[in-house]
């Protein structure tokens, strides 16, 4: 009988699933009026510029600081109370939203300082996304990680389908100014459930604070990585995908404004096949745990991600329900990465290490993502935009190939098993062959 690599369980808590579900339920609120905001900052800016420069700098400069805080910020969720940082960033983003409404109602909103709100807002998320990441595995017992994970991602998908439509609603009769007041209202609605629950504490936070320098928890956060075989092959394999996906996302406005000669509704309609695509492949989660291997949801979700997006950029001419199909088939198979990823992270990573992990996680895979927005910036300016998507999304696929194929990536779920989870395996093997030896095999 094969050996199975046994990784030894965390710290025991006391979870919290019914306090997670009020808590998320909350926090679909904020990030409806987030994503309505970011909706109609973006398209604000596609039809007062036309310029695929600006379009890039201002995810940029939105992007960027998120990006270089999260590593340091991943630090502060092991240490700070959760729950106080959570309801102080989400208050932080509201309060400048207002202060953007104002001057939007005053016509004293320029190009910068819209580039200075989104930076700042990209501070608060750098704080914000490891805070809710690190929450999830300690308030969700490990049996349910998978489906959580589906089921978080259906609603939120759910949440951005009704967003950009809403915005899109919004702008054809409402000013800018009016409509920045819903997220400062969502705000509200999502800070009642965050304020009523309760979050396990893990037995050694105070002791991590005590015993442990900020760069040491820094340190331990990037040596796990380094050390768990095929973990950063897999991040690498994110952060290229991420660099060659970047132009299409942020080309797209212009690329249906100019090039398809569509509005605001058009693209909201192209966006709501993406995101309808995103809902069934997390309904499919939700009723089916996944590849056994997980690392083989993440190949083929991108593999079939960026061939959508392939499609897409072949759209014909105001085609739109041609390129809707294209993002409908990116939303479902981009979903099916996301969760096999996250699933594989969540039950990699000790939870007293989450903070920190998650939060190195996300920079390294997005550390090259200000790099595509700005050569799809420099390119789309003397460069059609279809070629610059064609180009990108075929040396995505390239690239992600190597990753899988050359690289221990598909190694990463080796030895992600407890003593406890053996114990599962063996009576599920016991229960459908009785007479047979039971043998558990470790994952290739």
């Amino acid at each position: 009988m094969s050996e199975l690599n046994i990784q030894k369980e965390s710290p025991e808590i006391e979870s919290n699933l019914k306090g997670f579900a009020f808590f998320w339920s909350g926090q679909l609120f904020s990030i409806l009026g987030s994503s309505a905001i970011q909706f109609v900052l973006t398209w604000w800016i596609t039809i007062e510029t036309e310029s695929p420069l600006l379009l890039s700098l201002a995810t940029l400069v939105g992007f960027f600081p998120t990006i270089i805080l999260t590593p340091i910020a991943g630090v502060f969720v092991d240490r700070w109370n959760r729950k106080i940082l959570i309801g102080t960033v989400d208050f932080l983003q509201a309060a400048v939203t207002v202060i953007l409404l104002f001057l939007f109602k005053f016509n004293k909103v320029t190009i910068i300082i819209l580039f200075v709100f989104l930076a700042l807002r990209g501070v608060l998320q750098a704080f914000h996304q490891p805070a809710i990441q690190a929450l999830i595995p300690i308030m969700v017992p490990k049996k349910h990680l998978s489906r959580t994970n589906s089921i978080q991602y259906f609603l939120s998908n759910i949440i951005f389908l009704i967003g950009p439509m809403i915005a899109a609603l919004l702008f054809s009769f409402l000013e800018i100014h009016q409509i920045l007041w819903l997220d400062a209202i969502t705000f509200c609605i999502a800070v009642i459930p965050l304020i009523l629950i309760k979050i396990p504490k893990l037995e050694n936070d105070e002791t991590q604070i005590k015993k442990s320098s900020f760069f040491t928890e820094f340190k331990e956060g990037i040596r796990f990585m380094k050390e768990k075989k095929g973990l950063f092959a897999l991040l690498g394999s994110f952060a290229a995908t991420n660099l060659f996906l970047m132009p299409f996302f942020i080309l797209l406005n212009l690329f249906i404004y100019v090039n398809h000669s569509g509005s605001e509704i058009e693209l909201s309609y192209v966006i709501a096949f993406n995101q309808a695509g995103s809902i069934a492949g997390t309904l499919l989660f939700i009723f089916w745990k996944g590849f056994r291997k997980k690392v083989n949801g993440v190949a083929l979700g991108i593999t079939i991600g960026l061939s959508g997006g392939l499609l897409v950029a072949f759209s014909p001419q105001g085609l739109f329900w041609f390129m809707g199909i294209g993002f409908l088939i990116i939303g479902f198979a981009i979903s099916m990465a996301n969760i096999s990823s996250q699933t594989i992270w969540q039950t990699v990573v000790p939870k007293e290490m989450l903070g920190r992990v998650m939060s190195v996680r996300f920079a390294v895979a997005q550390f090259v993502s200000p790099l595509g927005m700005i050569i799809s910036g420099l390119i789309a300016e003397v460069v059609n935009i279809q070629y610059v998507m064609i180009g990108s999304l075929s040396l995505g696929l390239l690239s992600f190939g190597v990753f899988f194929f050359f690289s221990s990536m598909r190694k990463v779920e080796e030895g992600i098993y407890s003593e406890k989870d053996i114990e599962e395996i063996k009576s599920e093997k016991a229960e459908v062959n009785l007479s047979k030896e039971v043998e558990v095999i470790s994952p290739p």
